[in-house]
């Protein structure tokens, strides 16, 4: 059994964000992921650094460092999907938002071709009517050979969703321009690093929508 973590980081609406990056983490051996993660939030307690869960937009610069150095030296296998906005505001709806994790769920089936994944979401949405229509929206776009089970947690439930929010903060830091030093810590263990624009997969799937009605 695969399972793959997947959280964004920037967003669909604002203006300020040029791009939005959505990582995946495939993790097939839940227990020592966990073990591992429990050993890199023990190390850092032990520096007085007061810990509920790891963001990487709150993380300062060495829990940064140690974080992505600790997951990277685990192996774990990361692929990130970069959406050029080409300075849209987009509206952050289940529709839109299933678009980008359907191109990266995709994308990360091609690599491992395995026949059933556990996806595991960061809730990017509250209300379960939300997540529903998320829920079905992602299955009009996914291949039909995959089978899959979906849940949407809290980060602060399951520790390692924050390894995809980790990933995706730096790989959003490098295309921002911001600070290269993070995304150079994670490179090696980048599998697939897709770049596409929002109009020309908003396009893709409309053209997958006529095909089914």
């Amino acid at each position: 059994m695969l399972t793959i973590f997947t959280d964004e980081s920037g967003t669909l609406p604002d203006l300020k964000d040029k791009f939005i990056v959505i990582c995946g983490v495939g993790i097939k051996k839940i227990k020592e992921a966990k073990n591992i993660i429990s050993r890199i939030l023990a190390s850092l307690r032990r520096r007085k650094i007061k810990i509920k869960e790891i963001k990487f937009y709150y993380a300062g610069q060495n829990t940064k460092r140690q974080f992505l150095s600790g997951i990277i030296s685990a192996n774990f296998e990361i692929f990130a999907l970069v959406v050029d906005k080409k300075k849209r505001k987009i509206a952050d709806t289940p529709e839109n938002f299933s678009i980008l994790v359907a191109e990266l769920v995709n994308e990360i089936n091609l690599w491992y071709k395995v026949e059933k994944i556990d996806l595991v979401i960061d809730r990017h949405f509250h209300r379960k009517i939300d997540q529903d229509k998320f829920n079905r929206s992602l299955k009009t776009k996914i291949s039909k050979t995959l089978k899959y089970q979906i849940k949407h947690i809290d980060s602060q439930q399951n520790v390692l969703v924050n390894i995809a929010d980790m990933v995706a903060g730096a790989t959003l830091w490098k295309y921002s321009g911001k600070d290269l030093q993070f995304y150079n810590l994670i490179k090696e263990n980048i599998m697939v690093e897709k770049i596409v624009n929002w109009p020309e997969i908003k396009r893709k799937s409309l053209r997958q929508n006529k095909k089914l009605t």
